[in-house]
């Protein structure tokens, strides 16, 4: 069963790559700086979120300054994501703990884990969930854990991937456990490519899309026309 599900990506990544071109890893990043970004991303778009991350920054420009400051400052620094105080408090915390635990605010230590106990460690974070701790490991560390986002849990379920009631961090693990490590990344990116453009959560656009014969929901729509017709 695993085996097919991994060959059903091998054939939907290649499909997809075909379409929106394949996408390359462009090297490791800062590990703390992807972790406060998709702490800010919570329940926000890319542009406010963006605004928030430059907005601290340009506010304090070292860790340490975001670690120390009155919470209320980094609030007001972090507003345009939303939820200010509770970001900048778990943006504080977060600084302040890997600061207690490593002697500085770096998460270079990391790189001798395993993905698993980095994982772990990330998760320990107040708000730090599956989603915000795989985007860390993926793109700032090139570690072939996958982020399971909104688009990424939508077109995993309509392929038969993950079960529709799969939690959270049951998504997670299943596509950490048939993904090829090497397809980790692109097949992220190309995923996520591929629900803001065809497969979208509404009226998805089921006659352009590549992948249509891996495709369990597009099975369904087509059985549903038959048996109405």
């Amino acid at each position: 069963m695993r085996d097919d599900a991994t060959a059903k990506i091998r054939r939907c990544e290649s499909a997809l790559a075909a379409t929106y071109g394949r996408p390359v890893w462009d090297g490791p990043g800062n590990p703390v700086e992807m972790l406060v970004e998709t702490l800010l991303s919570h329940n926000v778009n890319d542009v406010n979120r963006d605004r928030a991350y430059q907005r601290l920054r340009e506010r304090f420009p070292d860790w340490d300054d975001v670690a120390d400051a009155a919470p209320e400052e980094v609030a007001e620094a972090v507003r345009p994501a939303g939820f200010p105080a509770i970001k900048g408090a778990r943006i504080q915390a977060a600084l302040r703990t890997i600061r207690a635990q490593f002697g500085s605010i770096s998460l270079d230590a990391l790189l001798d884990w395993t993905d698993g106990q980095a994982k772990e460690y990330l998760r320990s974070f107040p708000g730090v969930g599956p989603k915000t701790a795989a985007c860390v490991l993926c793109f700032a560390m090139g570690r072939p854990v996958m982020p399971v986002d909104t688009h990424v849990g939508r077109i995993t379920r309509r392929l038969g991937l993950v079960p529709e009631r799969a939690t959270a961090e049951e998504a997670h693990d299943i596509m950490d456990s048939i993904t090829p490590p090497e397809l980790v990344f692109p097949f992220h990116v190309e995923m996520i490519r591929h629900g803001r453009v065809l497969c979208r959560p509404a009226k998805p656009a089921c006659d352009r899309c590549p992948i249509t014969a891996e495709c369990e929901f597009y099975a369904g729509k087509e059985r549903g026309r038959i048996d109405a017709g």
